[in-house]
């Protein structure tokens, strides 16, 4: 498992520097949590709850230290846990 995180970040961090938009990279961090936290704990509903708290909490960190605040950002962060969740 830790061989598939580290691989997946260091094909990742290439990417990064070729995403187009400030979206797609909240996309994938959405993802990427919604993953990890359901491989850690076995329930979908709790990997996409965290994506959704994760998106949250960069918004509420970007409006207290004076970053730009986007809605659009959170949603695009829990947008990601959709990627992975079979409803």
């Amino acid at each position: 498992m830790r061989t598939l995180i580290l691989s997946s970040l260091l094909l990742l961090t290439g990417c990064f520097s070729y995403a187009e938009s400030d979206k797609e990279l909240h996309y994938v961090a959405g993802a990427l949590t919604q993953h990890y936290v359901t491989k850690q704990t076995s329930s979908p509903v709790t990997g996409c709850l965290a994506a959704i708290g994760l998106g949250i909490a960069k918004e509420a960190y970007d409006s207290r230290f004076g970053g730009v605040v986007d809605r659009y950002d959170a949603l695009a962060t829990a947008g990601g846990c959709n990627f992975s969740v079979e409803w």
